[in-house]
């Protein structure tokens, strides 16, 4: 597994070297640090070498920092602007591992203009880093919606992260219908079983619900022959909300989402909400993303 991590040299930066040296598989994994600077003026020598100068403590402390996690890493700088080198960088990449915000964060929420860009944009996988929250042992949420970018999501999963010492999930929110089923019988007063059997809106939400278990079940299924502390969980709401409150209530330290391009409506509601989830999550985020 070849692991990009870029820095700046900002403290959520580092977090995120943490975060993916603790997350990330360690099987084979070869994991490069890459800092980009802008590009100097050609003839000030001045600002060169405090450039030089610069690059060489943030590669520094970078490297130092994931060898006190373990990890043995190369360094190297590029010149220019940081999106545009890392987005062109990062398919050549398994993953590319970003801070959730750089140096000049105005916000203490959110995701800086790097990190965004990669979410929407990487052709591949985006680890949004966050400080981990413990030194050993993590929990894992990974939201399904039965697209092939969820089902990739579980591929990564299983090739990707450090299975053997996470707790996993696997969520499926059922999207709730603006006309709850069987509201307007509870308001008139008829609640007559026979009547709810034959409701299109109450057999739509039976329909669902038997999906949701299937989905979640086939992918647990999946996953345990790879490890078999796999729980399921279904909520019913709108699916970024239901995704950040679970993270949140159930203190995940990840969240691994599938984000596909498809234009099928149906298949691409991960896709839709993967980058609100990844801007507001109060724990690291892998995004996997499908070509179309």
């Amino acid at each position: 597994m070849r692991v990009l991590m870029a820095t700046d040299g900002s403290n959520e930066a580092t977090a995120a070297l943490r975060a993916a040296a603790r997350l990330l598989a360690d099987t084979e994994r070869e994991v490069e640090v890459l800092h980009i600077v802008p590009e100097v003026p050609a003839g000030d020598e001045g600002i060169a070498r405090r450039v030089a100068a610069q690059t060489r403590r943030i590669l520094q402390r970078a490297r130092q920092t994931l060898l006190e996690e373990g990890v043995d890493a190369q360094t190297r700088c590029r010149g220019g602007s940081a999106a545009t080198v890392l987005l062109e960088e990062a398919g050549g990449y398994d993953v590319a591992v970003v801070g959730a915000k750089g140096r000049d964060a105005r916000s203490d929420v959110g995701l800086g203009p790097v990190a965004s860009r990669l979410v929407e944009h990487a052709a591949g996988c985006v680890l949004v880093g966050r400080e981990p929250r413990g030194e050993k042992g993590f929990r894992i949420l990974v939201p399904l919606d039965g697209s092939d970018g969820s089902q990739q999501a579980l591929e990564a999963l299983s090739s990707l992260i450090d299975l053997p010492s996470a707790e996993v999930t696997l969520l499926h929110v059922i999207e709730t219908p603006w006309l709850r089923p069987g509201l307007e019988e509870e308001l008139s007063g008829n609640t007559d079983p026979e009547s709810n059997e034959t409701d299109p809106e109450v057999q739509l939400s039976y329909q669902l619900k038997r999906d949701a278990r299937r989905l979640v079940n086939e992918a647990r299924a999946s996953i345990l022959p790879l490890h078999p502390g796999v729980t399921t969980s279904i909520r019913e709401g709108s699916p970024a909300n239901e995704i950040l409150s679970e993270a949140d209530q159930g203190e995940y330290d990840l969240v691994v989402m599938g984000a596909s391009e498809s234009a099928d409506f149906k298949h691409s509601v991960l896709g839709s909400v993967s980058s609100k989830v990844a801007w507001n999550a109060p724990c690291s985020v892998l995004v996997v993303r499908v070509p179309q």
